[in-house]
Formats: C-alpha cells, sequence, structure tokens
C-alpha cells in the first residue's frame, strides 16, 4: 500500500491503466470545500457518486450524471469519460478492476450489504467469463475494534454457515467480526485476486473518520477511473 498524508492507493496495478486512491481525512480536513471541480482535477474527469443506503444495488454508468445515483451502494463503468467515487468511514470501500483495464466499479461494503450479497451480486451480473479481475480492500474498520451483536452473528450464519469463520465470540451474545477476511473469501470463490489495507479507520484518528470510534458524520473518499481510451 502507498500511503502519505493526504492519499492511499493499493499495492498492487488494479488494472492496465486504471487509477484508485483514497483521500484520508488530513487531505479532506485541510480544505473548507471539497467539491466536485476539485474531484474532478485529481481525476481528470468528473466524479460519479451515489446516495448509499448499505444495500446492495449495484448501477452501470455508461456517462455521467450531475446528480448521485439513489439507493445504490455499488457502480460499474467501461467508460474512461468518467470517474467513479464512494463515501466511506468504517465500511470497505472495495475497489475493483479488470486486469486488462477495461471494466472497474467501486462498492460500498458494510456488515448489512455484505451478509445481503453485494459481492456475490457483482460477481453474477458483472464478472465477464474468461477475464480476470483484482480487488482492493481499502482501509476501513477491523476484527479487533469491530464488535457486533448476535443479530449479525445469526443473520451471517444462516446466509452463509461458512461466515463464522470470520468471527470471533467475545462474551455471551457478543461477537468480533472481521469484516475484510469475510469480504476477501467471497470475492475469491469468484476467483477474484485480492489485496487489502491492513489500516484500521478506528485506531487512527490522523488518516481516517470513524463512526465506530467518535461518532463522525464525515468521509473518507475513494476513487477509481480509467486511463486508457480503449
Amino acid at each position: 500500500m502507498l500511503q502519505t498524508d493526504h492519499f492511499v492507493e493499493p499495492d498492487l496495478d488494479l488494472g492496465k491503466g486504471v487509477t484508485c486512491l483514497m483521500l484520508t481525512r488530513k487531505f479532506l480536513d485541510e480544505r473548507s470545500q471539497v467539491s466536485s471541480n476539485l474531484l474532478s482535477s485529481i481525476t481528470g474527469k468528473p466524479v460519479q457518486f451515489m446516495k448509499q443506503v448499505h444495500g446492495v444495488n449495484i448501477r452501470t454508468v455508461n456517462s455521467y450524471a450531475n446528480e448521485p445515483f439513489d439507493e445504490t451502494d455499488g457502480i460499474f463503468t467501461k467508460s474512461s469519460y468518467l470517474s467513479l467515487g464512494v463515501q466511506t468511514a468504517d465500511c470497505i470501500p472495495l475497489a475493483l478492476s479488470a486486469v486488462d483495464g477495461s471494466e472497474i466499479a467501486l462498492l460500498h461494503v458494510g456488515w448489512k450489504g455484505l451478509c445481503d450479497g453485494i459481492i456475490e451480486s457483482f460477481l453474477t451480473k458483472y464478472v465477464t467469463k474468461n477475464k480476470q479481475y483484482n480487488a482492493w480492500i481499502g482501509p476501513c474498520i477491523t476484527i479487533s475494534n469491530y464488535e457486533v451483536g448476535e443479530d449479525v452473528y445469526d443473520k451471517f450464519c444462516q446466509t452463509d454457515p461458512i461466515s463464522e469463520t470470520n468471527f470471533k465470540i467475545q462474551k455471551k451474545g457478543k461477537w468480533k467480526l472481521d469484516l475484510r477476511l469475510e469480504a476477501a473469501r467471497r470475492l475469491k470463490l469468484g476467483n477474484v485476486n485480492v489485496s487489502s489495507s491492513r489500516d484500521c479507520t478506528f485506531e487512527n484518528d490522523a488518516l481516517y473518520y470513524s463512526y465506530r470510534n467518535n461518532q463522525s458524520k464525515e468521509r473518507m473518499i475513494t476513487l477509481i477511473w480509467r486511463n486508457n481510451e480503449k
């Protein structure tokens, strides 16, 4: 992982001609306003966002829309004329790309979307047979700081019993959940090559916002875009 005070990048090339980075808390706090023009100046093209609802809806984007997509937690494009953006604090910003750089996507992955199958939805609807894909699990909350209740544990185990391997029991009715390992497990079932940040948004106040830590309403921004024109 490549990291400065202002941005974090994956430690692998997601795809040919594909760029991905997360803008840190420090970068965002140093600017009184983060405008669409500022973000476009970083990527060189307009940034498409979503109104995220912790769901599983993924939208295909062929051209830039002026407004974020309603009730959407994933965006996919083959276009090189726009970039994609996702906002996260403790949830996973999941960046995906075909190795040849022809397709990119960003998913917002919290426990609800993960449990309900947003990764499986992407693998089923958007992965092209005989193409290779890379994924980056960006900075998010880690297992040591992510305690969940019995309702979350039960829901995961009922929908996919193997999910239990990524829970660690703490006390009666309380577990620690490893979002990153659970997301990676599901991606690997779809033969996606996965790289994961080790940074914890809960622990690193200087670089990341965290809702779990201090109920922050602010969010980091992860961007991905294609540089090739094909």
